[in-house]
C-alpha cells in the first residue's frame, strides 16, 4: 500500500479500486503477458504459457497472450506472423511505433508486438535466447518498453474492459504501473493485475530507467532499487509462484532469504506469496502397459522390467549410432566394448537441463561421479546452453577422465533425446533450488528420479524411505556441516568462479557426498531389488497424473477472484 500511496493520490486510488472491482473474475478476458513465445523461448516459461493458455481456452475462457517479437533470433520466423495493425507507445519522452502481429497456436490467439530498436536480442550461442543481449542493461530497457506497450496493445486490439492482466516474471512486472496509468487515462476501463514469478531472478533499476516509462515521481525507486521491489507491490493479489514448496522456500530457505530473494522478504511479507503447481508438459500417457504395472504393484516385476529393458536397448542403440564432433566422452559397454553390449544390471543415469551454476547442479553431479567407483555406472549429461565456460569445461574434462562412464552432449540433442529419457535407469536433479522442477517429464517416459529435496521436487518425488509403497525415486538433502555459517557458505558457493573453488566450501562438500551416497543407493536398488524398482516404475504415471493444468487453473481462478475483490 505504501507504494500505491507514493504514486497515486487518494482520488486516483479510489478510481483504481472501482475499476478493479468492476472486473468479473468469472467472465473476464485473461491477458496473459509473457516474455517468451513460439518464436523466442528459453527454458520452460514458454511451455507454461502455451499449456496454461490452452487450458483457459478449453475451459471456455477468453484468453489472449501478449509477447514481444524478438526479431533478431534465428527462430524468429516472420512467415508465421500476420500484421494486424500498429500503435504508438510513449517511451523515454518519445512516441515509438509498435507493429502488432497475430500468431495462432491451435485455438489460442497470441499477439506479438515489435518495434525498431527493441527486442533485438542476439540470442547467444544458439541464437534463440530472447534474454541474451550483449549488455544486460538492454534487457532492462526492452523489459520496461514491453511493459509500457502492453496496455497500448490491449487498447489497439479492443480489449479494454473486464480484464485480468496476468503478468509473468520481472521482465514484465512494470506492466502493473503502466496498466494502472492507462486506467486513469481512460484507455483501459477495468482491469485487475496478477503476477507469477517463476524464479527469483530480478534486475536493478534506477531513477533514470524509471523516467523512461513515466514522469511520476516515486521516492521508493532510490531505496527499492530492483524491478520487483518497485513493481511487485502494485499488483492486486498475492504473488504467485510455481509450486507450494517453493513458495515456502522463498521466505524460509537460507539460499533464498540471504541470496536470491533477500531483498524481497519485506515485500513477500506485505503482499503474501501463493504456490500453484504447474501441470504436465508431456502428453499424460503411461510408459508401461496396464497389465505390467498391475503385476509390478502386486510384487511381480517381470513384465514391467522387460518393457523397460526394451526401451533401454533402443536408447543404447541410438546413442551408439549418434556421431557428432561436439559430443564429449563416450559410453562403453561390457569391459570397454560397444555400448549395445552394456550388461542389463549396470544403471544408466541421465541429467538434463540448462547449465545454470546458480541452480541446476551439474557440477555437483560431476563431483559425485568422481566419488563413485569407475565402471559401475554410466552417466549421460545434456547441458543446454553450455555457459559459463569454466563449468562446461569442467564437464568436458570429467568426460575425458572417465571415458566409458560419462558422455556429455553440450547442445540440444537432435536425436535420441526422448529415447534417452525413456531408457535411463534414473534421472538426476541435484538442484541448488528448484521452483517447480521437471520430474514429471521422465515419469511419463518411464524413468524414476533422484533429486535434492528442494522446491517443487519435494512435491513431485515420492521418496522411497518416506513413501515405500508409492515411491517414484529418491529424495536427499545434505546436513549442513555448520548451520551457523550456512549464509556465508551459500555466498561462497554462488560467488565461486569455478567448480573447483566451490569444493573448498563445507556445505558444497556435503551436497556432493549426499548425492554420491544416494546414487549408490539407487544403483544398488536397481541391481538387487527388482521388485522395489519395478514397483517404482509402476508408480510413475499415477504420480505424474496428480499434476494437471485443470487444477492449476482452478487455483489461479481463486487468485483472480482475490485480485478483483
Amino acid at each position: 500500500m505504501s507504494a500505491l500511496l507514493s504514486l497515486f493520490d487518494s482520488n486516483e486510488l479510489s478510481q483504481l479500486n472501482r475499476m478493479r472491482r468492476d472486473v468479473d473474475a468469472e467472465t473476464a478476458t485473461i491477458a496473459y503477458c509473457v516474455y517468451e513465445n513460439p518464436l523466442g523461448r528459453s527454458g520452460g516459461i514458454y511451455a507454461v504459457a502455451a499449456n496454461y493458455a490452452n487450458q483457459l481456452q478449453s475451459a471456455g475462457r477468453n484468453v489472449v497472450v501478449l509477447s514481444p517479437f524478438h526479431s533478431q533470433l534465428k527462430t524468429a520466423n516472420r512467415e508465421m506472423l500476420h500484421l494486424i495493425g500498429h500503435c504508438d507507445v510513449q517511451f523515454g519522452g518519445q512516441a515509438v511505433r509498435v507493429d502488432l502481429f497475430d500468431l495462432r497456436q491451435g485455438d489460442v490467439r497470441w499477439v506479438l508486438f515489435g518495434a525498431e530498436g527493441h527486442f533485438d536480442a542476439s540470442g547467444g550461442m544458439g541464437g534463440a535466447d530472447p534474454y541474451f543481449h550483449e549488455s544486460p542493461e538492454k534487457l532492462l530497457v526492452d523489459s520496461l518498453f514491453a511493459s509500457a506497450a502492453i496496455p497500448r496493445v490491449l487498447e489497439a486490439i479492443g480489449e479494454t474492459s473486464n480484464l485480468i492482466v496476468h503478468v509473468q516474471d520481472w521482465e514484465l512486472a512494470a506492466t502493473a504501473l503502466m496498466t494502472k496509468l492507462a486506467m486513469l487515462e481512460g484507455r483501459i476501463r477495468s482491469a485487475a493485475l496478477v503476477l507469477t514469478s517463476h524464479n527469483p531472478y530480478d534486475h536493478e533499476v534506477d531513477a533514470d530507467a524509471w523516467t523512461l516509462i513515466t514522469s511520476r515521481r516515486y521516492p521508493g525507486v532510490s531505496r527499492n532499487n530492483s524491478v520487483y521491489q518497485c513493481f511487485m507491490p502494485l499488483f492486486d493479489a498475492p504473488v504467485a509462484t510455481v509450486s507450494r514448496v517453493f513458495a515456502s522456500d522463498l521466505t524460509n530457505d537460507p539460499l533464498q532469504t540471504t541470496y536470491f530473494a533477500n531483498h524481497l522478504q519485506a515485500t513477500f511479507r506485505e503482499r503474501g506469496i501463493v504456490g500453484i503447481d504447474n501441470g504436465l508438459f508431456l502428453k499424460p500417457v503411461s510408459a508401461f502397459s496396464d497389465e505390467a504395472s498391475e503385476q509390478a504393484m502386486a510384487g511381480n516385476p517381470t513384465a514391467i522390467l522387460s518393457e523397460k529393458r526394451r526401451v533401454r536397448k533402443a536408447m543404447l542403440a541410438e546413442l551408439d549410432a549418434y556421431d557428432d564432433p561436439r559430443i564429449e566422452g563416450k559410453l562403453a559397454g561390457h569391459q570397454g566394448g560397444r555400448l549395445g553390449d552394456l550388461p542389463d544390471d549396470i544403471p544408466v543415469f541421465l541429467m538434463f537441463g540448462r547449465l545454470d551454476p546458480g541452480q541446476k547442479g551439474f557440477d555437483v553431479l560431476s563431483r559425485a561421479i568422481e566419488a563413485m567407483p569407475a565402471g559401475t555406472c554410466r552417466f549421460i549429461l545434456t547441458p543446454i546452453v553450455p555457459q559459463p565456460r569454466a563449468f562446461s569445461n569442467d564437464m568436458r574434462e570429467l568426460a575425458t577422465r572417465r571415458s566409458g562412464d560419462v558422455v556429455v552432449y553440450p547442445f540440444r540433442m537432435e536425436r535420441g533425446y526422448m529415447e534417452t529419457m525413456a531408457g535411463a535407469t534414473f534421472a538426476i536433479m541435484p538442484s541448488l533450488y528448484e521452483p517447480f522442477g521437471a520430474a514429471t517429464e521422465p515419469y511419463l517416459k518411464g524413468t524414476p528420479v533422484v533429486g535434492r529435496a528442494t522446491g517443487g521436487l519435494c512435491d513431485q518425488i515420492a521418496d522411497i524411505d518416506a513413501e515405500p509403497t508409492t515411491a517414484t525415486g529418491f529424495l536427499y538433502r545434505e546436513a549442513s556441516p555448520n548451520q551457523a555459517a550456512i549464509e556465508d557458505e551459500w555466498q561462497a558457493i554462488l560467488g565461486a568462479a569455478t567448480p573447483q573453488e566451490r569444493c573448498a566450501v563445507p556445505l558444497y562438500g556435503a551436497m556432493v557426498a549426499s548425492l554420491a551416497a544416494t546414487l549408490s543407493r539407487a544403483a544398488a536398488l536397481f541391481h538387487y531389488d527388482h521388485a522395489a524398482y519395478g514397483r517404482m516404475l509402476a508408480n510413475l504415471f499415477p504420480r505424474a497424473s496428480s499434476f494437471s493444468w485443470e487444477r492449476n487453473f482452478s487455483e489461479y481462478r481463486e487468485l483472480y477472484r482475490r485480485a478483483a475483490s
